[in-house]
């Protein structure tokens, strides 16, 4: 009868394990629907925002007279990189699969790799807080439990910053790696790099617009950098958050797969179980009855 209390103590506990990755299922699935949301309003107006300033910047491109701006250098003329900032997205908590382990390995490969020195570092997650400290960096920002309405103030506040930096010759490139949202089932590692910005063929090709810029193109300019790496950083955190509750809600509802399974197979052997002492007990019986 102890195997049989053993037993029934490990379907109880699988039980509750399974009901526990259930409800996180059903938590990511409705985190994963507002962010995924967010993320397809914002891609439509990043996309025009892109194009939008590679218009402009074309414009520039044959205009050796006009005085820019240091931040309208860095998309006209980028410096060599000689010293990066670098923005590492993970999560804060775990039971997500791959997630923060296959965008934390391509950090370490991008650092290991980049010809520029790693100078500024911030971290969003507490996964990537760790990653920094276990390999020995020290993170300037680090942005630990922000929700889905503060990653907006998250990428002002980074973009603002590395603006001032570059003008100030401080950095001469800003990277993101993050995780790219194909799906709910399939995340992608990536490395994106959000200023200078690497002109199309096509827009560079255009040259004038085929509109008016007012009051100057000089100051339209200035006015949409600042909001392109803004728009651009909070797209990648919208990428990275509609991720992570895709991969959680996969891993879960696998958690719960496998827990069913566990427990069929638990309740079939206690059921063998039980049968075999059903039978010892009727030998049993019959043999003393015949003696």
């Amino acid at each position: 009868m102890a195997g049989l209390q053993d037993i029934r103590r490990r379907i109880r506990s699988v039980k509750n394990t399974q009901q526990v990755t259930k409800a996180m299922k059903m938590i990511s699935a409705v985190k994963l629907r507002k962010s995924k949301e967010r993320l397809l309003a914002l891609r439509p107006y990043a996309t025009c925002m892109t194009g939008m300033v590679q218009s402009v910047v074309a414009r520039f491109q044959d205009d050796g007279q006009t005085v820019l701006s240091p931040i309208a250098q860095a998309f006209l003329a980028p410096r060599e990189e000689q010293r990066i900032r670098l923005v590492v997205v993970a999560s804060d908590k775990g039971l997500c699969g791959g997630f923060n382990a296959n965008v934390l390995r391509q950090a370490t490969q991008f650092v290991r790799s980049s010809a520029g020195e790693l100078a500024h570092l911030d971290v969003v997650g507490k996964r990537a807080l760790e990653w920094a400290r276990k390999a020995g960096y020290t993170a300037d920002q680090e942005f630990l439990g922000v929700a889905l309405p503060g990653l907006a103030h998250a990428a002002q506040e980074i973009s603002a910053q590395a603006a001032q930096q570059y003008e100030a010759g401080e950095i001469d490139a800003l990277y993101v790696v993050y995780n790219y949202f194909s799906s709910a089932l399939t995340q992608v590692p990536m490395v994106r790099r959000i200023f200078p910005i690497q002109l199309e063929a096509e827009a560079a090709a255009q040259g004038e617009v085929p509109h008016l810029l007012e009051p100057s193109p000089m100051e339209v300019l200035s006015a949409l950098l600042p909001r392109f790496i803004e728009t651009a950083l909070l797209e990648t955190l919208l990428e990275s958050s509609a991720s992570e509750h895709g991969a959680r809600m996969a891993a879960m509802d696998k958690a719960s797969s496998n827990a069913a399974d566990m427990i069929d197979r638990l309740t079939l052997h206690m059921n063998k179980i039980r049968q075999a002492s059903i039978t010892n007990q009727i030998i049993e019986i019959v043999s003393g009855a015949n003696a």
